[in-house]
């Protein structure tokens, strides 16, 4: 009887844990962010830094830049954005 109480209280005060330790995220919303930050994060997710971006994020990242046509040299350089048309 004991030792079920125990486990129980075990279990229980795992489950805590593990919800304690799980962070909500925000989604990304790379209009949130200033060009220079955005090529940033392509700059270190290119490079092996330790932040490391999904292809979605990526590709918002990219999508971003363009539409303010900020670093496209920079992105084309990368192979993230199509050569431009002569």
């Amino acid at each position: 009887m004991v030792a079920a109480r125990q486990e129980n209280l075990h279990t229980q005060v795992a489950v805590e844990e593990n919800m304690m330790t799980q962070t909500k995220r925000e989604p990304f919303n790379a209009g949130d962010f200033s060009s220079r930050k955005l090529m940033e994060l392509v700059s270190g997710d290119r490079d092996g830094n330790r932040l490391t971006l999904d292809r979605e994020a990526l590709d918002a990242v990219v999508s971003e830049l363009a539409s303010r046509r900020h670093y496209l040299r920079e992105l084309r350089d990368r192979g993230l954005l199509a050569p431009r048309a002569s």
